[in-house]
């Protein structure tokens, strides 16, 4: 060890840190959080008149298209029955996994 190393780590380790020298304040919403939490309430509650909509539509033309005897109406409404029952389980562990997330990285 040489000189200048010793001194340093002599003269650091005789200056005392007190335990608590930078605070650590609690979490806190930052100004305007309110109006972000409104804005996903209403992209929420679109999403889920989206699904709702994509359900009944598939409903619609998976009926039309086999009243009708049209192949390709008919399996694109039964793919959009489909496709919205996948979203509507996505829509329901949606919350559950980011806040999962979320709660894990803190």
């Amino acid at each position: 060890m040489s000189i200048p190393h010793l001194l340093t780590d002599t003269l650091l380790s005789q200056i005392a840190v007190p335990a608590q020298a930078i605070p650590n304040p609690g979490p806190q919403a930052p100004p305007g959080a309110g109006a972000i939490e409104n804005v996903v309430s209403y992209v929420r509650w679109i999403a889920g008149i989206a699904v709702l909509g994509l359900f009944f539509g598939g409903i619609v033309a998976a009926t039309a298209g086999r009243m009708w005897d049209h192949h390709g109406s008919g399996r694109l409404g039964a793919r959009m029955i489909v496709g919205s029952l996948a979203l509507a389980v996505l829509f329901g562990l949606g919350y559950t996994l980011v806040s999962q997330f979320a709660a894990s990285a803190a």
